[in-house]
């Protein structure tokens, strides 16, 4: 049955991208790339193999595992969390911690600048990249209940874990 629907739809994807072809491109800088692309030739069977590498065990895709920036603790008693961050490379002037409605927002960004010479010309490249990181706080969570400090390469947010709440009986 999952081979029928995947010749199924690769016959759709076959017949979209020959339409596709025959359209003009909405973008048109994709014109320059369209006419060196040869026109869309029929897809070859697939192999087995083929789906093996790009699929796991349970037929989903393969996502590639990244590692977390942030880590959360619970303290032993369990009324705060920590949350650890790992910023390697950035210091305490470009880490801004804000704290919206129900939400701790931690901001920062990285600046690289690169510079080299090519054709007797100084290039400088500048990139920036920002990020942000939304942290959920628990109902009636003061700024003031929320500690940070940061020691060389990781900030550390203390904060109050969710509140208990007390229920009447019926």
């Amino acid at each position: 049955d999952y081979e029928s629907l995947g010749h199924l739809w690769d016959t759709l994807r076959e017949k979209k991208a020959r339409q596709m072809a025959k359209e003009a491109p909405k973008v048109k800088s994709l014109e320059e790339r369209e006419r060196e692309r040869p026109a869309v030739a029929p897809a070859s069977p697939k192999s087995k193999s083929d789906d093996v590498v790009k699929q796991d065990s349970k037929g989903q895709p393969k996502l590639k595992k990244r590692k977390s920036i942030a880590t959360l603790r619970e303290s032993h008693d369990g009324r705060t969390i920590t949350a650890t961050f790992d910023l390697p490379g950035i210091k305490k002037n470009q880490v801004h911690v804000s704290y919206r409605g129900h939400y701790l927002i931690v901001d920062w960004e990285t600046v690289k600048v690169t510079e080299h010479e090519e054709n007797g010309k100084t290039i400088r490249e500048h990139k920036e990249k920002k990020y942000s990181r939304t942290l959920p706080m628990p109902e009636g969570t003061r700024f003031e209940e929320v500690r940070a400090s940061m020691d060389g390469r990781h900030l550390i947010l203390i904060y109050p874990n969710m509140r208990p709440m007390r229920v009447e009986p019926r």
